[in-house]
């Protein structure tokens, strides 16, 4: 009887098969790490190694949690994807121009976090402390230098006329003998100097002749630290849109420039945005400031709306309908806001922190997932095996995937010395003799060593993204139901060697308590040498290529069940069904991942009964290719005179 109440398919095993060893793929891996920058706490898929970088950043020699990022970016080398969570632990915040908080990702913009800043970074982190960010409009037309210093002293905003022309000031260079100006109307022809040019401030104000004028969008520099960068940099001087244009308004069009203030370098650049709410692009796409750089930028998000004028006859954000033909938007010049609010990061997890991070992978429905990966120790070997339980808890209770996990660092590198071999194996057998049984879960015995190249070190990394690496390379190359394991197909990559490898003895053990063993082998390099899944009991499910061979069936039989959903339970549609599934299997039986199998789906088993109660059952039984584990080889030496069919009878 189905024990579901709403539509929908249930997965059932058995496992008859009476065989019995004593002693003995759109691939996706799961995993959470606390990161340099990227989303927190929400899954994000990651394709390439490229992307992890460009997502979630290089690791940094003062990342507490700096094996995670390695073991999942070993796992892409091998060709397999991720879906990744940036684990949320205390003391997180991103960086921002007013009130440094916790931005977790895009909904959180949206739902208003963070938005009385005028810029925030767009993840958290210390990486974007070193940002600044640069709005540019029309600015000044010209920067004017006089005889002597201005008396009265001007100040921004008010009314001048030299050589003439009228305009307004935009800003005093200190000691009051130059300042930018914004003509009325620079249609009519700029300031130029001599003696017959006169500025005017108003009753008793005194004449200056002109000495030197410039061009002030081209002269006037950024105030970025090392201060190379001028306007210029960013863009052609802005002016006015079509779209303004063609409703009489003006001087809407702005830049906006990501700096990085540390090199003066422009890491990302707008052009030719505007000022109105409405305002349009060439393409009919928002060129509302506000709306590009929020739904366009890599780094910022902009919240409350930017001021700066040298008049307030109108703001920043208008719609186009709110303002009168002949408007002018206001002129702030260049605005220049550092993320002096520093954002911070806080790499060391707790254990309680990782696992609620992998709860996210927990409902099927929600992320589909192949591998759960187990990511590297930490700093106790109690909180590795909570995270390491909670790995073997997400697969096992999915039952659509395996998880992969390592031993604790610790457990072979001591901290104060090299460990014995015979420690080591204990240790490692003492680790995992805790952790659960599952046909969903792999353990091997590796920590290799690599060479960190983001940071010039070599570290101590766990295997288990090599493992599930590994799975993903046979599925590649062979199939899912192929055993990983062996010099075949179970070599390692990037391993410069392992901090135990065990010998005959130590594999021995290790295998009898369900785990891998990694061994470096002289001429192979170090492979991964077992297939067991953590199943302790007797079955077929203990070895990796039938658990990975189900799983891969029952993705099959889920899509083919999903299609006579609300189908007629008629001999049609089971017919249908058992066709399609018998044909699957007929391949994967010619590809050697069965020997035998049987499809029922009848009335032998779709019972009136059955029927009445809007159910459809299928039952498959399969015959499940072994791996070979072990190999006996007998060599006889006879006599010369010996007929071989006296020895053999053939």
């Amino acid at each position: 009887m189905a024990s579901q109440v709403s539509p929908g398919i249930v997965l059932k095993e058995r496992d008859l098969s009476s065989v019995v060893i004593t002693g003995v793929q759109s691939i996706t891996g799961a995993g959470a790490t606390s990161f340099v920058k990227g989303p927190v706490g929400r899954v994000v898929n990651i394709n390439s190694q490229r992307e992890l970088i460009d997502t979630f950043g290089t690791p940094t020699s003062d990342m507490d949690r700096i094996a995670d990022w390695h073991v999942f970016n070993e796992f892409l080398g091998y060709g397999g994807r991720l879906a990744l969570v940036r684990v949320e632990s205390s003391g997180l915040l991103n960086a921002a121009t007013d009130s440094a908080v916790l931005l977790r990702s895009e909904e959180d913009w949206e739902a208003g976090t963070g938005s009385t800043n005028k810029f925030i970074a767009r993840s958290a982190g210390t990486w974007a402390n070193r940002y600044a960010i640069a709005v540019v409009d029309r600015g000044a037309d010209q920067y004017v230098t006089f005889s002597a210093a201005l008396d009265p002293a001007p100040a921004v905003g008010d009314a001048i006329t030299v050589d003439g022309k009228a305009g307004k000031v935009l800003s005093i260079d200190t000691g009051d003998t130059r300042i930018a100006i914004v003509l009325d109307d620079p249609s009519a022809g700029l300031v130029a100097t001599g003696t017959a040019n006169a500025v005017g401030l108003g009753a008793g104000g005194t004449d200056l002749d002109v000495t030197a004028v410039s061009n002030w969008y081209l002269n006037t520099s950024l105030p970025t630290t090392l201060g190379t960068l001028t306007l210029g940099a960013i863009g052609p001087r802005p002016g006015t849109s079509e779209y303004a244009a063609a409703r009489g308004l003006e001087y809407d069009e702005v830049h906006v420039a990501v700096i990085d203030t540390t090199t003066d370098d422009i890491v990302e650049r707008f052009q030719y945005l505007s000022k109105l709410e409405d305002g349009l692009g060439g393409e009919g796409g928002s060129a509302f400031y506000k709306t590009v750089v929020n739904e366009e930028s890599d780094f910022i998000f902009t919240g409350t709306t930017l001021t700066g004028a040298v008049d307030n006859s109108t703001v920043w954000a208008q719609a186009s309908t709110a303002l009168t033909s002949g408007d002018k938007f206001d002129v702030a010049g260049a605005i220049y806001e550092a993320l002096d609010q520093a954002g911070a990061d806080a790499y060391a997890y707790s254990a309680a922190d990782v696992t609620a991070a992998y709860d996210l992978f927990a409902d099927p429905e929600g992320t589909e997932v192949d591998f759960v990966l187990m990511g590297g120790s930490l700093a106790s070997e109690t909180d590795t095996k909570t995270k390491a339980a909670k790995v073997i808890s997400v697969a096992d209770g999915r039952k659509d995937c395996i998880g992969f996990v390592s031993p604790h660092v610790g457990n072979q590198i001591g901290t104060s010395g090299q460990l014995s071999e015979a420690d080591q194996l204990q240790n490692t057998l003492d680790y995992f003799s805790t952790l659960a049984s599952s046909s969903y879960a792999v353990f091997d015995s590796g920590i290799k060593y690599i060479y960190d190249r983001f940071t010039d070190q070599y570290r101590w990394i766990p295997c288990n993204g090599d493992v599930a690496g590994i799975c993903v390379r046979t599925s590649a190359t062979n199939d899912d139901w192929i055993s990983p394991a062996g010099v075949a197909r179970g070599g390692l990559t990037n391993a410069i060697k392992l901090a135990y490898n065990p010998n005959q003895a130590g594999r021995d053990a290790l295998y009898q308590d369900r785990i891998n063993p990694i061994v470096s082998k002289r001429g192979a390099g170090i492979l991964l040498f077992g297939d067991k899944t953590a199943l302790a009991s007797p079955s077929a499910f203990s070895r990796i290529n039938v658990r990975r061979l189900f799983l891969n069936l029952e993705k099959r039989a889920k899509g083919l069940g999903e299609a006579v959903l609300f189908e007629q339970n008629d001999a049609i549609t089971r017919g249908s069904f058992s066709n399609a599934m018998s044909s699957y299997l007929s391949e994967v039986q010619a590809r050697r991942g069965v020997t035998d199998f049987l499809v029922v789906a009848d009335e032998s088993n779709n019972t009136p009964d059955v029927i009445d109660r809007l159910e459809f059952v299928a039952e498959i039984y399969v015959k499940p290719s072994r791996a070979i584990n072990f190999v006996t080889i007998s060599f006889t030496a006879t006599r010369t005179g010996v007929s071989f069919s006296e020895v053999v009878g053939r």
